[in-house]
């Protein structure tokens, strides 16, 4: 049985709200107590890019939360319950202790040509970069320090193994256990010529590796975390991590497995 503070976070729509009054009913009658500013739990009722914008919320405070989510979307990699089976999670919470899964986050710092830092960002899926005004993005990627390869092409997506199966997968990065401590990095639209040479695969760093990057073209850049978009006028280098600080905590109750959920989400059913 949970026990302590928690938050209900619900997407717009008339099937999530109904959901979400009726969780809240439930665990307020069952002695928690509703504390949006500091839960220890939260509840996220919608799709996945509900839980996206719930994690950004309470990124301050992702040492003392976990989450649970009810998926009413479309894809639902990181919930347990859907529309039609939502009514067990009342049963589990009573009757189940829970099981907490770690997932790893990637660190993002952009900095300026004086050095200067002008963003840093946490990411639970991925972050992509690219030019804001659709011109080629050209860029020298570097790992530890050491140049790899010159990118030229639409842009270069870096995704959490949680993420490993939204965009990146989409541009035929691996499907990565989510928790690896591990991310990938996966071209978008690269173009190799004499000048410009890549792998041409993905590649996949260790949560010890540093990458990297340094547009050629640092005017109009943009930098995506998981929804969210960043403009710049000018950013001279990137450098992506895997969080040593933080990673975020998830409540499981059944069996379901990762693999389950990716064949439940993309390989038909038996």
């Amino acid at each position: 049985m949970l026990k302590g503070k928690f938050s209900v976070e619900v997407r717009q729509d008339e099937i999530s709200e109904k959901i979400g009054l009726q969780l809240k009913e439930f665990l307020l009658s069952s002695h928690l107590t509703e504390d949006v500013e500091n839960p220890d739990y939260v509840f996220a009722i919608g799709g996945d890019g509900t839980v996206l914008r719930t994690f950004n919320k309470y990124m301050d405070k992702l040492d003392t939360v976990k989450f649970l989510s009810i998926h009413t979307g479309h894809l639902g990699f990181y919930t347990d319950y859907s529309v039609q089976n939502y009514e067990k999670i009342f049963f589990d919470i009573l009757a189940l202790t829970p099981k907490i899964e770690e997932y790893p986050l990637l660190r993002v710092k952009a900095y300026c040509s004086n050095g200067d830092l002008v963003s840093d960002y946490y990411s639970l899926n991925e972050v992509t970069v690219n030019n804001h005004t659709g011109v080629t993005y050209a860029a020298k990627v570097y790992i530890n320090g050491v140049h790899f390869e010159s990118f030229r092409g639409d842009g270069l997506c870096i995704s959490t193994p949680t993420g490993s199966t939204a965009y990146n997968k989409s541009l035929g990065g691996a499907v990565i256990h989510p928790q690896l401590p591990l991310y990938q990095v996966t071209e978008i639209a690269a173009l190799n010529n004499l000048v410009y040479r890549t792998l041409g695969n993905p590649l996949i760093l260790s949560q010890n590796d540093e990458l990297m990057i340094k547009p050629i073209r640092p005017e109009n850049h943009r930098i995506t975390v998981d929804h969210m978009h960043y403009n710049y006028d000018s950013v001279a280098k990137i450098k992506i991590t895997l969080s040593k600080e933080k990673k975020v905590s998830f409540i499981r109750y059944n069996e379901d497995s990762f693999w389950q959920r990716v064949k439940r989400s993309f390989i038909k059913n038996d």
